[in-house]
């Protein structure tokens, strides 16, 4: 999806510049291309994730505007705030036409599982997968069909249908999601065992203390 931003350049400032500018409502951020230094920007908050907001899910292209020059590029890297979770600074990688870029490509998993309809658990351990492509062969997403799953299936990489023009350095055997056994029923089967182990130990143990007063009887008589 494209999102259009307009940006302004700004000065290489202070760490108590940028916060200033961020309290009027602006994120600071730096657009980087091939062999070139870096063009630090700023650009509206509330525009910005008001169209980011609209990509969700897929992969993010942009066009920045800044004075009058237009740059395609897509997101390199995004510091957020721990404690308030808003963006303190973006990152930029601008396209450059016939040249390979690194990018995360989410996954989306369409369908209604078997095994979910049967009480299964459907756990996404990675909702994104890094490839390497050119610019034009970039995709939104990828998607995958969970319908046949049962439990107890699981989804590797190697059962994503990815394009030949897309590399990726990830092993074909890495585990993508799984349709595991409810927690429940794990819990009561662990209960079940538990319960079964220490009635045995109950059991053993009256079979000692029988066995040791039979001794000392024994002994008494003698």
């Amino acid at each position: 999806m494209n999102i259009n931003i307009n940006a302004e350049k700004r000065e290489l400032g202070k760490r108590t510049n940028l916060t200033e500018l961020r309290k009027k409502g602006f994120i600071p951020g730096i657009i980087y291309g091939a062999g070139q230094e870096g063009i630090k920007i700023s650009f509206n908050a509330r525009d910005y994730t008001r169209e980011y907001k609209k990509s969700i899910g897929a992969v993010a292209f942009f066009d920045i505007t800044v004075d009058g020059k237009t740059y395609k590029a897509f997101i390199k890297e995004k510091q957020i705030h721990p404690l308030t979770r808003e963006i303190v600074h973006i990152d930029f990688l601008e396209f450059h036409k016939g040249k390979s870029i690194t990018i995360e490509i989410p996954i989306n998993f369409t369908g209604e599982a078997l095994g979910i309809k049967e009480g299964g658990v459907f756990e996404i351990i990675h909702r994104t997968i890094q490839v390497t492509c050119l610019p034009k062969d970039i995709p939104e997403e990828i998607s995958f069909d969970i319908s046949n799953m049962n439990i107890g299936d699981s989804i590797h990489l190697s059962d994503l249908t990815i394009s030949e023009d897309i590399a990726t350095e990830l092993s074909d055997e890495i585990t993508i999601a799984v349709l595991s056994v409810p927690k429940v029923i794990e819990e009561v089967v662990e209960e079940v065992e538990g319960e079964e182990g220490i009635e045995g130990e109950g059991v053993e143990g009256k079979e000692g203390d029988k066995t040791a007063e039979e001794e000392s009887s024994e002994k008494d008589s003698k």
